[in-house]
């Protein structure tokens, strides 16, 4: 029996049917696009750049203008502004006298005569700009060298006023008060002599001020007959100073003054003077705007050339215009009707077949895989058939089987590897457990051993001490300092033993400030001598927790002076350590400090036994080890953390509950 076609061939056949009716679609519009192409070509290359180059010259025109205005009122302006200016706009109207569609047009000869105009004016613009940047340049020098010429005259004028005015008054008082004749009549004349000065100068400092400001006013003015007269006016003054400098005492201060008065003349006289330059900055400013009003003078001749051209080229774009107009139109209605023909193909091919022969029929069979995803074993509806459809159907019923098997062992899995992952961690905490065992039980021997060792010379020593103070009465004071060092040496040591063996300690109501001073006042000297100071909350007189106090003692006092050897190692020679207290179920006690902290190691591995950072003989590592272990036993815990630059060690302490809950805890 022959095999029908398979639905591979069904959807090549379909969609060579879809790609045929959307490629003669495509080609319509094509069609339709080119024919709309043609003739907005026309229009965009011909008719409307010949509308519009009228109003980019108008544009042009006004910028020259504007320029012109620009150059009047300049003022001093840089002028290579202005004439970047007129680049641009020269830049604007060649561009629009070198298009293609002005090259075509009938009034091209015209309007090329009247391009030629205008580059004759506004080359001879660019060169008056030229030597105006280089007249605005020597003027920028001139006046700074004014500015300070000036000051210097009124300096030294004011200078020798002075001192003229002091010699006046030493005369005066010599003809007040001196009785002899001789030494009053020299006084006297030399009183007339700096009065004379002293009038001379006055008005010649008084005559250079006015040229200073004659000249600055030169600088402001706009057309030659008022530069004239203030160019008289100058010429007055100069004739002044010249009067004023007849009979002037002969000195050295007075000649040097002289001097800064010549600069300042010479900056008013020809043929460099300050007058000068202006007559030939007016003079060029006025040839500028002279060029521009012929260059603009072409412009509007080439601007009344383009208002005709556009004028016809309105009439004839909007007659192009409207039949472009009714070639798209008609384009987008033949389009318009073969795309509704197409689609409506396209969509029966798309019903007829592909969504009720292949589409429902995969739907079926997706529900089908979704169910056995979801873990529905219930048979699902037959699909009937000879096709790929079908065989994947036959396929999905082996899968739903093999599925049910695949659960069924999936739990009996899960069950193991849950059973499995409990037993291994146990075994890992059996196995910790048998680390820390270890570690403890080494630091017993250890420690037993060390205390035998130790004990004997305490025992020699207390009878020592015992003999020493009936022998030496008045030594009983420093006797009973060294036996309590010697006691402490023992508690140690039994506290030593003691935690090694993981023992019960006692439970009562401990005061958590008294543990703390005691332990910073055994490192006080430390404190002082490095600098080191402490911020302790004011509340801890109010907090009591449950411990022995004296291990709570010994472990504070290991965490100050870790804390101590880690902030010497910052070698600032000085540090801090700060105490904050959270009061919760617990009482949590932070001791941070501001020393070299952790330095990159594990804050585990800081509480194994002789685990030490420090050097060899300043340290065996058994600090915080012993310190963990304390707080494990007094119920509370021992942790370490970095904190900025240095670390933070957490102590979480029980909080005091009375005698019967500590009895039955």
């Amino acid at each position: 029996m022959s095999r029908p076609v398979s639905i591979r061939a069904r959807l090549t056949l379909a969609l060579l049917v879809i790609v045929c009716i959307a490629a003669l679609l495509v080609l319509a519009g094509m069609y339709v696009v080119l024919q709309a192409e043609r003739d907005f070509r026309l229009l965009a290359e011909d008719r409307i750049p010949r509308v519009a180059l009228a109003g980019e010259l108008a544009e042009f025109t006004g910028d020259l203008a504007a320029v012109s205005v620009g150059i009047i009122a300049s003022n001093g302006k840089d002028p290579a502004v202005l004439a970047e200016r007129v680049e641009e706009a020269a830049a604007g109207i060649a561009a629009v006298l070198t298009s293609s569609a002005l090259q075509r047009a009938p009034e091209g000869e015209d309007l090329a005569r009247a391009e030629a105009v205008l580059r004759r004016a506004l080359a001879g613009f660019n060169r008056t700009s030229v030597a105006l940047g280089d007249l605005a340049y020597r003027a920028g020098a001139t006046d700074q060298q004014l500015r300070w010429t000036h000051s210097d005259v009124q300096d030294q004028a004011g200078a020798l006023l002075q001192d003229l005015s002091f010699n006046m008054d030493a005369a005066l008082g010599v003809l007040v008060e001196d009785p002899d004749p001789a030494r009053r009549a020299a006084a006297e004349g030399g009183l007339k002599r700096d009065r004379l000065a002293r009038d001379r100068l006055a008005r010649l400092a008084s005559e250079t001020a006015t040229l200073t400001a004659l000249l600055l006013q030169a600088r402001g003015v706009e057309g030659l007959e008022a530069l004239d007269e203030v160019r008289e006016l100058g010429h007055d003054t100069l004739d002044a100073i010249a009067l004023l400098r007849i009979d002037l005492p002969e000195r050295a201060d007075i000649g040097l003054l002289l001097e800064s008065v010549d600069r300042l003349i010479a900056l008013a006289q020809e043929p460099e003077g300050i007058f000068s330059q202006m007559r030939g900055q007016i003079t060029l400013r006025t040839e500028a705007v002279d060029q521009l009003a012929s260059a603009q003078q072409a412009l509007s001749e080439m601007q009344a050339q383009l208002s005709t051209l556009g004028r016809r080229e309105r009439v004839a774009a909007q007659a192009a215009a409207d039949e472009a107009a009714r070639g798209v139109l008609l384009g987008a209605i033949w389009l318009s009707a073969l795309a509704l023909a197409g689609a409506v193909a396209s969509a029966a091919i798309l019903l007829a077949y592909v969504r009720n022969r292949i589409l429902r029929r995969l739907e079926r069979l997706a529900a089908d895989l979704t169910r056995i995803a979801e873990g529905d074993e219930t048979a699902a509806l037959p699909v009937r058939g000879r096709d790929e459809i079908a065989d994947m159907a036959r396929a999905v019923e082996v899968f739903r089987a093999s599925a049910a098997e695949l659960q069924l062992a999936h739990c009996d899995l899960s069950a193991e590897v849950a059973e499995r992952r409990r037993a291994v961690e146990r075994l890992e905490r059996t196995q910790r457990d048998l680390v820390q065992a270890g570690k403890m039980a080494a630091l017993g021997q250890m420690s037993a051993a060390i205390s035998h060792e130790i004990n004997q010379p305490l025992a020699a020593m207390r009878h020592r001490l015992h003999n020493l103070r009936l022998a030496q009465p008045q030594a009983a004071e420093a006797i009973a300092r060294l036996e309590a060092t010697v006691e402490r040496i023992s508690g140690t040591i039994g506290h030593l033993r003691r935690i090694a063996r993981r023992s019960d300690h006692r439970r009562v109501r401990v005061t958590l400030a008294e543990p703390v001073e005691a332990a910073l006042a055994l490192l006080d000297h430390r404190l002082h001598q490095e600098a080191v100071a402490v911020e302790r909350p004011a509340e801890l007189g109010r907090v009591e927790v449950e411990g022995d106090e004296i291990l709570l003692e010994q472990v504070l006092l290991n965490i100050f002076s870790n804390a101590l050897d880690a902030i010497g190692e910052t070698g600032r020679g000085s540090g801090s350590i700060r105490l904050t207290l959270e009061q919760r179920d617990d009482v949590l006690l932070r001791v941070t400090d501001d020393g070299a902290g952790l330095q990159g190691r594990a804050p585990a591995d800081l509480v194994d036994p002789f685990f030490t950072t420090k050097e060899v003989g300043k340290g065996l590592g058994l600090g915080l080890s012993i310190a963990f272990n304390v707080m494990q036993d007094m119920g509370g815990h021992l942790e370490i953390m970095p904190a900025g630059q240095g670390a933070e060690v957490l102590l979480r302490l029980r909080r005091w509950q009375g005698e019967r809950k500590v009895a039955h805890g």
